[in-house]
């Protein structure tokens, strides 16, 4: 079974993280091929990964000369699926359909209806683009049931939906608990004591990610209890950084609220921190929290999109309501006071993650997947 994924290749969030975990534990199972349309950190981080990738060089969204080159690729390679990611690749798959008699799959990784919401020219065009190109597909693999109910109310055909969640490769060794004594951000000129809680959120600087109902509770929280500190790490528009960055000065949160900037090393980052943040006002299936989770980092989360698929309230984490800065600030305060409640949460999470939402499980997924549509395929000739 030879499976090829399309992808535009830009993409450095979580659907880099998901493609190339996927691939990673996929090809123990079939032959699996990347193909991106752009070169960078996406296409060069695939083949430090070890996946086989190829370029095939789109130099602009509407260049259609690559559909010849695509249309022989797929031919000469005896492709049985063409798999695709994001809007570019299935505005592509909509044209090229017609002249490949394979099944076409595509990833539903965010909502479909909120991918291009930081300019209105995008919304409106890219949007529409990627909802003709979406109605050509065999099949359609959201990660979340949220999407899923989505897509239904748009009228796709749900017996064509089959929910595949975002699954993380599990580290043989890691660690469990902050150490005070390394922490690693000397940088930052603080040395946190024995009792201090540390927060930390990776994120990146969009008013999506809800940063702002994050320092909004830090303010209430630090009138609470002034023994913790939060870490940001991340990256994003600098407009939003230096909004966030001038709310910290204004409301007195120096002591409290650092910025990290962008990390090599996330893994360090949880193994530094105590509880892992995510206030995002939407979400699909994050990879923040499964990374802090694995880890067996309690963890405190908006409920968005996926986030409460994920976790548990009171059982796996603790969820508040979405802009419910009043509420994340009790919750931060409560981990702060019951520690041991909190950690025993952490611990739920790691166990549900080995589980339910491991590379492995991802990919075996996906493989019975492919191996009945190709089944159903042949059926159908």
């Amino acid at each position: 079974m030879r499976i090829v994924h399309l992808i535009s290749g830009g993409d450095i969030g979580g659907a880099k993280t998901h493609v190339i975990t996927l691939l990673n534990a996929l090809q123990e199972y079939c032959d699996v091929e990347l193909v991106c349309l752009s070169d960078g950190v996406f296409y060069q981080d695939a083949l430090k990964a070890g996946i086989t990738s190829r370029l095939i060089v789109q130099h602009s969204r509407f260049d259609l000369s690559i559909m010849k080159k695509l249309q022989h690729f797929l031919k000469e390679t005896s492709t049985d699926i063409l798999h695709c990611h994001g809007a570019r690749a299935n505005f592509i798959a909509r044209l090229l359909k017609p002249k490949v008699a394979i099944p076409f799959v595509t990833t539903i990784h965010s909502d479909i209806e909120h991918d291009f919401d930081q300019s209105f020219i995008k919304r409106i065009i890219f949007t529409n683009l990627n909802k003709w190109g979406l109605k050509t597909f065999d099949h359609y693999f959201p990660v979340t049931n949220t999407f899923r109910s989505l897509l239904v109310s748009q009228n796709f055909d749900r017996r064509k939906l089959h929910v595949i969640y975002n699954g993380i490769k599990i580290p043989d060794n890691i660690q469990t608990k902050s150490k005070i004594d390394t922490f690693p951000y000397t940088e930052l000129n603080i040395s946190p004591k024995p009792n201090t809680m540390i927060f930390g959120t990776a994120t990146r600087f969009h008013p999506v990610k809800g940063i702002d109902i994050l320092l909004k509770a830090c303010k209430i929280l630090k009138d609470m209890n002034s023994d913790f500190i939060l870490l940001i790490a991340g990256i994003g528009d600098e407009k939003y950084r230096l909004k966030y960055e001038a709310y910290v000065e204004k409301e007195n949160l120096e002591k409290h609220v650092f910025f990290l900037g962008f990390l090599n090393d996330i893994h360090i980052f949880y193994d530094t921190i105590d509880v892992n943040l995510l206030t995002s006002y939407s979400e699909s299936f994050p990879y923040a929290l499964l990374e802090g989770g694995i880890h067996a980092l309690p963890t405190i989360a908006s409920r968005a999109g996926g986030v409460v698929e994920m976790i548990e309230d009171k059982i796996s984490g603790l969820l508040f309501d979405v802009g419910d800065y009043e509420s994340l600030a009790k919750k931060m305060n409560q981990v702060i006071t019951s520690p041991a409640k909190a950690e025993k949460l952490g611990h739920n999470f790691k166990s549900k993650i080995i589980n339910d939402f491991s590379d492995i499980a991802m990919a075996k997924r996906h493989f019975q997947l492919y191996t009945t549509i190709l089944l159903s395929d042949s059926t159908n000739k």
